[in-house]
């Protein structure tokens, strides 16, 4: 499953047939692994990320790209969650669109009040909390059971 991540802030880069590229803040996309790119491109890639170590491929707006990570959010992201994780990740799914449609759901993140994503982010971290507390993963029910 590719990991997914967003600007961070406005991003330029060149592209040789389309000159300067440049997105807003917000766009997501994916990383890429370089073996995933065509020989060519894997060629050039390498010697870029070679040269710049602080840089991560990411497919944004159909093309690929080095970008720094410091201008990404999620390239610090969970990697190989687990089945367990990933049930709790969608069990925020619910919460996440009850707080989101309370207060329009119309809006565009940018436009939430700090306060608001505060609280955003409070009922998914609670949500996956809850998650966990609720659904026992483990083959025994107490410490007790299994001695």
């Amino acid at each position: 499953m590719p990991l997914p991540v967003w600007t961070r802030q406005p991003t330029t880069w060149h592209d040789p047939r389309r000159g300067f590229l440049t997105l807003p803040t917000g766009v997501n996309g994916c990383m890429v692994a370089l073996d995933e790119l065509p020989e060519r491109e894997q060629r050039i890639f390498s010697k870029i990320l070679h040269r710049s170590p602080d840089l991560v491929l990411v497919r944004l707006a159909g093309h690929v790209c080095a970008l720094s990570k410091v201008k990404l959010l999620g390239v610090t992201s969970m990697i190989d969650a687990t089945k367990f994780e990933q049930e709790a990740i969608t069990a925020t799914l619910a919460p996440l669109g009850e707080y989101v449609g309370s207060i329009g759901m119309h809006r565009p993140l940018a436009d939430y009040s700090k306060q608001e994503v505060i609280t955003m982010v409070e009922v998914i971290v609670t949500a996956y909390q809850h998650y966990f507390n609720t659904h026992d993963d483990i083959p025994f029910s107490s410490i007790g059971d299994a001695i």
